[in-house]
């Protein structure tokens, strides 16, 4: 019975743990760029490239953007983190109003344990056409 309980308490630590300090502040990153509103508290979290590519009329632009396109998010769920040596990869399933599927692509660059994003990309499915004539070549 010991030896049971023991067992039990170690798998519920290993599933209560975080996902790791860098992924936890990726996440947290993810959350603050997503969600828009600040956009002076959110250039502390990007790379000087991404800086320079997203002003904050660029950033104003693509949340206004995706508020027409998308309207309001209802899923936005981690589903792949890819770790390369010097980046993250993560990847979110996305379900709107007028979006019944998409996909988020955040890359980040890693200084030490600090992420810093470095881009963001929105994957679309195809359209049924464009992928019978992908289908052909």
């Amino acid at each position: 019975m010991l030896v049971t309980m023991i067992m039990m308490l170690a798998v519920s630590a290993v599933c209560s743990a975080s996902n790791g300090k860098v992924l936890d502040a990726e996440e947290a990153i993810v959350d603050k760029f997503i969600n828009g509103g600040n956009y002076k508290a959110v250039t502390s979290m990007m790379t000087e490239d991404m800086q320079k590519n997203w002003d904050e009329k660029a950033y104003t632009n693509m949340h206004a953007q995706l508020a027409k396109d998308f309207g309001k998010l209802t899923t936005n769920q981690l589903i792949v983190v890819e770790k390369h040596n010097g980046a993250d990869v993560l990847l979110y399933q996305v379900v709107a109003e007028k979006k019944p599927a998409a996909r988020f692509v955040y890359l980040f660059k890693l200084n030490g344990e600090k992420p810093l994003l470095n881009d963001f990309s929105v994957m679309l499915p195809q359209q049924k056409e464009a992928a019978k004539e992908e289908a052909k070549k």
